[in-house]
C-alpha cells in the first residue's frame, strides 16, 4: 500500500504533465489561430476601406477617415476572433495599430495618418483555463495569449521609404482578363482624353506613385466610370489606340487580354464556357501577373471575338458577380439580385446581394443569449464580395496596348453592373502602383488582390 500510495504521486505527475500540459497547448494553438485569422482579417478591411491608395490621408478633414477605418477594422478583428473558440471560450481581443498616430484610434486630430503600409495587430487572450490533474499542486487556473500583426501592403509609394526601389513588387493572382490604359476619365481629375500628353493617370509610370490619391471627388477612391470594349465592333478583336471619353462618370475603353493558364482555375457554378476570355472573366485564373515583366504570362487577345459584341462579356461578367435581373441601382438605393456598394462614406460599405451564394448560410457567432441561428440576408452588411476585382494597368503613353504589354500596376475595383451590352459600371477601391522598382528579383504574391494582405509577425 505504501509503494502504491508513493506511485500515485508520480502517475498523478505524469498524467499532468501529460494532458494538462497538451490541453494547454492545444488552447495555445487555437489562440495563435484565432490571432493570425483576426488581424489578416482587419488589415484586409483597412484595404479594403482604401487607407492605402490615401496614404497621407488628406481627405480625412472633416471626417477623419483613418479613425473610422480604425474603427472598422476593429470591429472586424473582434469578430473573427470570436469565431475561433479556444478550449470552449470566447476570447478576449485587443487591437492595436503600430504605425498610426494613436496605437488605439483615439487621436481626433484629423492630420493624423497611418503609415505607408497601414498595420494592425492583434493580441488574442483567455483566461481561467482549467487545470485536471495538476490540481494535487495548484487550483489556479491558467492563461493563453498571442500576438499577431498584419499590414496591407502598397508598393505605390514605395520611392517615399527607399529611393533605390522596393525589396518586393506585387504578383497578383485572379486578375480578370481587362487591361487599362493608364488614364483616368473622370473630369474632377484631368480634362484631356488618352493618350493626350497631359492626361491625368492613374500611376505615375515613374515612380510608380498614385496620381490622384485620397477620396473622390478630389481623389480616385471612390470614382465611378464605365468599362468598354476597345475591339473595333468585331467579329474578332482589332485593339486600336488607347481611348477614354472624360465625364462624370466617364468611360475608360479596356483590352481584352489573354493571362495563360499556369496555375489552374477556380469556377463558380454559373460557368459553363469554353471561351479563354469567359474563363478569365467568371473565374479565379491563379495565374499571376507580376509588376514589371513583359509578356511572360498574358498577351492582347486579338483572336477572341469582341467580348462587347458578341455577348462574353454580359454572360461571364453577371456569372462573376451573380447577376441575373440586370438591375443596377447606385449607392445601394434599391435592392439588387448583386451585392452592392454605398460609396457615399468612407470607408465604403458593401451589402449583400439577393444572389449572394451566402445567403441564408451561418456567417457569425451567434447575437444572443442563448444563442440562436445567425444567417446572412440581403442587404447585411459583409466584408468581401466577388464583385470586388484587380484589373492590370498598362503604360499608355506611347499609344495603343503592344501584342505583349508590362504591368505597371493595377486598379482594384467594385464591379456595380453588367449590362446587356457588356458595359462595366465599376467603382474604384483602390490603385496600386509598381512602385520605383518594379522588377525586383522577388515578389510579394497576392492571392487575388493588388494589395495584398501579409503576417508580418507571428505570434
Amino acid at each position: 500500500m505504501a509503494l502504491v500510495a508513493v506511485s500515485l504521486v508520480s502517475l498523478l505527475a505524469m498524467a499532468a504533465l501529460a494532458i494538462d500540459l497538451v490541453t494547454l497547448y492545444t488552447a495555445r494553438g487555437q489562440v495563435e489561430r484565432a490571432a493570425d485569422s483576426a488581424a489578416l482579417s482587419a488589415a484586409k478591411a483597412l484595404a479594403a476601406g482604401g487607407v492605402t491608395t490615401d496614404p497621407t490621408n488628406s481627405s480625412s478633414s472633416p471626417s477623419n477617415t483613418w479613425q473610422v477605418a480604425c474603427a472598422v477594422a476593429t470591429n472586424e478583428a473582434t469578430a473573427v476572433a470570436g469565431q475561433n473558440l479556444v478550449a470552449g471560450q470566447t476570447p478576449n481581443v485587443t487591437v492595436t495599430f503600430p504605425n498610426a498616430p494613436a496605437v488605439d484610434c483615439s487621436t481626433q486630430n484629423v492630420t493624423s495618418v497611418f503609415g505607408i503600409n497601414p498595420q494592425v495587430s492583434v493580441q488574442v487572450q483567455v483566461t481561467g483555463l482549467p487545470t485536471f490533474f495538476s490540481r494535487i499542486w495548484s487550483r489556479a487556473t491558467n492563461t493563453v495569449s498571442a500576438t499577431a500583426t498584419a499590414e496591407a501592403y502598397n508598393p505605390s509609394n514605395s520611392s517615399t521609404v527607399s529611393a533605390g526601389g522596393i525589396p518586393a513588387p506585387v504578383a497578383a493572382s485572379c486578375v480578370k482578363p481587362l487591361l487599362l490604359p493608364n488614364c483616368d476619365p473622370d473630369r474632377n481629375h484631368g480634362l484631356l482624353a488618352c493618350p493626350n500628353v497631359g492626361a491625368t493617370t492613374f500611376i505615375d509610370k515613374t515612380s510608380g506613385a498614385i496620381t490622384s490619391q485620397g477620396v473622390y471627388p478630389a481623389g480616385i477612391i471612390g470614382e465611378t466610370f464605365t468599362l468598354t470594349s476597345n475591339c473595333g465592333g468585331g467579329p474578332t478583336c482589332s485593339p486600336g489606340a488607347p481611348t477614354s471619353t472624360v465625364g462624370s462618370p466617364g468611360n475608360l475603353k479596356y483590352y481584352p487580354i489573354q493571362i495563360g493558364n499556369l496555375g489552374g482555375y477556380w469556377c463558380p457554378g454559373c460557368y459553363g464556357s469554353s471561351s479563354t476570355f469567359e474563363e478569365d472573366l467568371a473565374c479565379c485564373n491563379t495565374t499571376r501577373l507580376q509588376c514589371g515583366v513583359n509578356g511572360q504570362q498574358y498577351s492582347t487577345d486579338t483572336a477572341d471575338p469582341d467580348p462587347g459584341s458578341s455577348g462574353e462579356a454580359t454572360t461571364a461578367g453577371q456569372c462573376l458577380i451573380h447577376e441575373t435581373a440586370q438591375s443596377y441601382f447606385p449607392n445601394c438605393g434599391s435592392p439588387m439580385d448583386q451585392d452592392c456598394l454605398d460609396p457615399t462614406a468612407s470607408p465604403f460599405v458593401m451589402k449583400a446581394g439577393s444572389s449572394n451564394p451566402l445567403i441564408g448560410k451561418t456567417t457569425g457567432p451567434p447575437p444572443t443569449n442563448p444563442p440562436t441561428a445567425s444567417s446572412l440576408v440581403a442587404g447585411d452588411q459583409i466584408s468581401t464580395s466577388d464583385s470586388v476585382v484587380s484589373l492590370p494597368i498598362y503604360d499608355s503613353s506611347t499609344g495603343a496596348a503592344p501584342a505583349s504589354a508590362t504591368v505597371i500596376g493595377f486598379l482594384q475595383v467594385f464591379i456595380d453592373d453588367v449590362n446587356a451590352a457588356g458595359t462595366f459600371t465599376v467603382t474604384v477601391l483602390n490603385v496600386s502602383g509598381c512602385g520605383n522598382g518594379p522588377s525586383g528579383s522577388s515578389q510579394i504574391f497576392g492571392a487575388g488582390p493588388a494589395i495584398p494582405v501579409r503576417l508580418i509577425q507571428n505570434p
